[in-house]
């Protein structure tokens, strides 16, 4: 029993706006947040875990899933996607090209760095990506329908947020 005499969040009134969708109640809002926060946090910590059973560090772990196999990076969009200042990148990026995972080269514009994916620094990252997916704490315990329901979430908040193109 909550101190409103409420037996569960869904006998709250849904009185305040959430700026979503309508109206929801402050105390749904406010455990959402409670609960992303908390599975963010375990899927940051699942992440670091992933990323050392390879010997990754963090930043070599988001400069590895960052890149495109396909084509060089300038050092500037590299750490634009790693959100890292490009001088603190460097020590990164040396790390992993002396592990044979990545090389440096010019692009057409001789005074612009950038990186490229080596085939081992492919066949790691894809080691990590099937690593990242083995119980991972967004879908562990849950069945075929809720897997399903939290893929349609994910999609609708992705849409939302402008973060994929669908």
């Amino acid at each position: 029993m909550t101190s409103s005499g409420a037996d569960s969040l869904t006998d709250v009134p849904a009185t305040a706006s959430s700026g979503v969708d309508g109206p929801l109640p402050d105390a749904v809002d406010r455990e959402i947040a409670s609960l992303a926060n908390a599975l963010v946090g375990r899927i940051f910590t699942h992440y670091q875990a992933r990323a050392a059973e390879l010997s990754l560090s963090m930043p070599e772990a988001k400069a590895l899933g960052s890149l495109d196999p396909e084509r060089s990076l300038p050092m500037r969009e590299l750490a634009a996607r790693v959100h890292a200042s490009p001088s603190n990148l460097t020590v990164t990026v040396d790390r992993l090209e002396a592990r044979g995972l990545i090389v440096r080269g010019g692009a057409s514009d001789r005074r612009v760095k950038s990186v490229l994916l080596t085939e081992a620094g492919l066949a790691l990252r894809e080691r990590l990506d099937e690593r990242m997916v083995t119980d991972h704490p967004a879908s562990r315990g849950l069945d075929a329908a809720q897997r399903a329901t939290m893929l349609d979430l994910l999609r609708a908040l992705a849409r939302k947020s402008a973060l994929v193109d669908m």
